[in-house]
């Protein structure tokens, strides 16, 4: 059982009340205890390029670089209200000039992005984790971290709670990309019970 002693993530007051406006909308933003966990690992590792799969409306991402005012972002998001949500609210809070956003369908912008990034903050369709994979692993430092959000998804992986046939193929290719990077020597990965699944993968 997790027991979690702070629960309120620190980041600014306006950031708090935009996160609690778009959930109380529908709108789907990162857990409390899924951010907390991945902004201690930014703490920890201080990277200096972020990359993120998955802008939404740019709460993480704001979150990321408050916590690293170093960093530089990019991120990428397919749906395209998002992408021009997620851009007035990097404006807004100021920190457009460190940001790099991508509209498009992520497996396709990840096959041309080069260079490398120390820190890769994975929150997209969870199908499409597998697929993402390769280009991943070509783009993660040497050093990198990997963080992985939803990985346990809703109970479905463990077997704790059966999964609809709707979505076993989400549960299938989630449970191959879970696989395929704890059988990689190449990478030092665990998945914990934060939020509905945290994977952290260290790229060794």
């Amino acid at each position: 059982m997790l027991i979690n002693f702070n629960s309120q993530p620190k980041i600014p007051e306006k950031i708090t009340k935009m996160r609690i406006e778009y959930k109380n909308s529908g709108i789907p933003t990162i857990l409390d205890d899924s951010l907390n966990l991945l902004l201690l690992t930014l703490q920890i590792k201080k990277p200096k390029k972020i990359l993120e799969i998955g802008t939404a409306t740019g709460m993480s991402g704001i979150s990321m670089l408050y916590t690293c005012p170093d960093a530089v972002l990019t991120t990428l998001e397919k749906d395209e209200e998002s992408y021009f949500e997620a851009k007035k609210n990097f404006k807004e809070s100021k920190i457009d000039d460190k940001i790099t956003q991508y509209l498009g369908d992520a497996g396709e912008i990840l096959n041309f992005l080069d260079g490398e990034f120390d820190f890769i903050f994975l929150d997209g369709p969870k199908a499409r984790y597998i697929d993402y994979l390769p280009d991943i692993i070509r783009l993660l430092s040497k050093g990198g971290v990997l963080f992985a959000d939803n990985v346990l998804f809703r109970g479905y992986i463990d077997g704790s709670k059966e999964c609809p046939k709707s979505d076993r193929t989400i549960l299938r290719n989630l449970r191959k990309f879970i696989n395929t990077l704890t059988e990689n020597n190449d990478f030092v990965t665990n998945v914990l019970n934060v939020g509905d699944g945290i994977l952290i993968s260290y790229k060794l």
